[in-house]
């Protein structure tokens, strides 16, 4: 339970951080539309005004002063305006912002802005009237896209900050277990010395030779366990092996060892090319996966180890009748320090994928799973 917990608070603490940041930047675009809404209804302002300039030079005096209204004419430098008569027929047109100025793309223009606002009514004299038709200007266009720019800078940033600290703590732990496990065979070593020179000296003495040659398969055991320890984290492919030889030698192990009803199967080809591989540490996965799934199965049900040769690879299935996993587990079944055992630390398919992918240049993966149907996993290896 100490387990879900903890993934359980981790997966809390990343939703309450990916809200936080939805709403930052919700926020964000709502103040930015609210300042773009107040600019628009200040250039509504200014487009009146520039149509009261308009009915001002039209119907005064020959002798009037008309400096403010055409210095208020010529100051709209910004807002896109079109002028019309009162049939739609287009006068006139100041700064619009496409590159097309053709009476086709005036016209296109025109209509973007019929949709985007009422037009402004210009009385020129009794019986005359025009229309003014306007957009949004360049800077409340430029308002609106920098938030947008800035936040997608922003959320890049933390996304590419987010996989580096990623690799770099799945790098140290990865370096934490290797040498905790290289530490282990070495502290293993001392004690194994000692007991292959005991068991010589019990030869010598005459003691029992059938007890005798099972010490000796359990010292066997231990160096085979010790030699995997030292190996983790080696990196490359190894020496072509023979997988079919691997495999036969694996189930013959577990299957002496496994419960009566519980039964392993062996479906290979009549040939199988050889794979690089570390025999040890492939055996290691291969048993572990077995384990697994005699665990599954609550000590009845048959598991069965399939191999296939396609192409340049080989993939090597082994599946059970047991349990099954939902969707959630399947997602966290590799994560070190997962388990749904109520005994175990967890790390025994989180080792075997780091051993599959760093030492052999493959892949190890839930090929299928279904509560209550059984579990497949797949070895992928390179031929």
């Amino acid at each position: 339970m100490a387990i879900f917990d903890v993934y359980q608070m981790k997966n809390l603490w990343k939703g309450g951080l990916f809200l936080s940041a939805a709403a930052i930047g919700l926020l964000t675009l709502w103040y930015t539309e609210q300042f773009a809404r107040h600019l628009r209804a200040e250039e509504e302002r200014r487009v009146e005004l520039w149509a009261e300039a308009v009915e001002s030079i039209v119907q005064s005096d020959p002798e009037a002063d008309l400096t403010l209204a055409t210095r208020i004419i010529e100051l709209n430098t910004t807002i896109p305006l079109i002028l019309t008569d009162a049939h739609g027929v287009i006068l006139n047109h100041r700064n619009l912002m496409g590159p097309d100025t053709t009476s086709l793309g005036v016209e296109r223009e025109l209509q973007r802005m019929m949709a985007y606002a009422d037009p402004i009514k210009v009385q020129l004299m009794p019986g005359v009237e025009q229309f003014i038709y306007r957009n949004e200007s360049v800077n409340i266009r430029r308002l609106r896209a920098y938030p947008r720019f800035l936040l997608g800078i922003i959320a890049a940033y933390i996304i590419l900050a987010y996989f580096g600290f990623s690799r770099a703590r799945k790098a140290e732990q990865d370096r934490v277990w290797t040498g905790m496990a290289r530490e282990t065979a070495h502290q293993l070593g001392t004690p194994l010395s000692a007991l292959y020179g005991w068991t010589t000296l019990l030869e010598e003495e005459g003691a029992s030779p059938a007890a005798l040659t099972e010490i000796k398969k359990d010292l066997a055991r231990l160096q085979t366990v010790a030699d995997r320890f030292s190996k983790i984290g080696i990196e490359g492919k190894g020496q072509a092996g023979n997988l079919s030889e691997l495999l036969h030698h694996t189930i013959d192990y577990l299957q002496r060892r496994s419960p009566g009803e519980i039964h392993l199967q062996l479906d290979l080809p009549k040939s199988l090319p050889e794979v690089p591989m570390q025999p040890v540490l492939l055996g290691w996965v291969i048993e572990n996966l077995l384990r697994n799934a005699m665990d599954a199965m609550d000590g009845r049900g048959q598991v069965t180890i399939t191999a296939i040769h396609q192409g340049s690879k080989v993939y090597v299935d082994v599946s059970d009748t047991g349990r099954g996993m939902n969707a959630r587990t399947r997602r966290a079944i590799f994560r070190p320090g997962f388990t749904t055992k109520t005994r175990g630390w967890g790390l025994g398919l989180s080792l075997a994928k780091r051993i599959v992918e760093s030492g052999h240049r493959g892949r190890l993966f839930v090929l299928r799973s279904k509560p209550g149907e059984g579990s497949t996993f797949r070895i992928e290896l390179p031929s």
